[in-house]
């Protein structure tokens, strides 16, 4: 993985606009799918202090950690719920952390998986990792952690590694999930990364494209996108704000777009596909 770190940030609105959980359901994994293709590191979810809607929150978290699961970990970690009744319709991520069952005589060691704590004993816990055989590392966790695993190791009845942090990996470990409890502007100007947003009435992508380059050169990125009935400005308004209060980047990533609007999932497959390409060169 490089060094440059790209977070998203989503508005609690996104799914205002869709009358059907299966609409909701499809739209949320095509935000996951734009994430983990483009390798980005966090998704903020933020309050839309315009359209207040709880239940939407709480379900967009909940449907993009689903989805971001490995598949064999998701009945210990998830329960039967109304809010995954249709996750089955969408396109798996397919990341390098969802990996499929293997013989253990075909593991390429060092393998970093993604595990359960099942159980510990004294300073050890066995970890489930979707194996033949189970994983005992040399640190305490409790019952139904869910962890990062770094096997090193195959012993008669064990496997045997340890705990690592997401960083720690040579590989893409998926997204993470943020529930941002706190008003845009504040969370804004706590974040440690440059921040442009995207919206219509920013500058063209072909006027600001230099100026991004540099950015992405940088290390943290952190994209800030609207929702589908209220832009960055409108929110910000709200506040008494404008996103020139926090970048001078605010960028339009398709100036001459022929509908009426661009919705939420879009913006976020284009602009990190116009970062993507920016990057190439930039990034070593």
């Amino acid at each position: 993985m490089g060094e440059l770190e790209i977070d998203i940030f989503i508005p609690t609105s996104f799914t205002s606009n869709l009358p059907s959980l299966i609409q909701r359901t499809l739209s949320i994994a095509s935000i996951a799918r734009a994430a983990a293709i483009f390798g980005v590191d966090t998704i903020y979810i933020y309050p839309d202090p315009l359209e207040r809607d709880p239940t939407a929150r709480k379900q967009i978290i909940k449907i993009l950690r689903y989805l971001n699961t490995a598949p064999y970990l998701r009945k210990y970690l998830f329960s039967l719920d109304r809010d995954l009744e249709h996750v089955g319709l969408a396109p798996p991520l397919r990341t390098p952390l969802h990996k499929e069952k293997v013989p253990i005589k075909d593991l390429d060691l060092p393998d970093y998986r993604e595990g359960v704590v099942l159980r510990s004993v004294m300073d050890k816990s066995v970890v489930d990792v979707g194996l033949d055989k189970e994983v005992l590392v040399n640190k305490k966790f409790h019952r139904g952690k869910h962890v990062l695993v770094k096997i090193t190791k195959v012993s008669s009845k064990y496997l045997h590694g340890e705990v690592v942090d997401r960083g720690e990996t040579p590989i893409y470990p998926g997204y993470k999930v943020v529930n941002v409890k706190v008003k845009l502007p504040e969370f804004l100007r706590k974040y440690d990364g440059k921040i442009i947003f995207t919206s219509r009435k920013g500058e063209s992508i072909e006027k600001l494209s230099s100026k991004i380059k540099e950015v992405l050169s940088r290390g943290r990125v952190g994209l800030v996108f609207g929702g589908p009935r209220y832009g960055v400005f409108e929110i910000l308004e709200y506040y008494n704000s404008s996103p020139y209060d926090y970048s001078d980047i605010v960028v339009n990533v398709v100036p001459n777009q022929n509908v009426a609007t661009i919705r939420v999932e879009e913006a976020v497959i284009i602009t990190l596909s116009i970062f993507n390409y920016l990057k190439i060169g930039v990034v070593k």
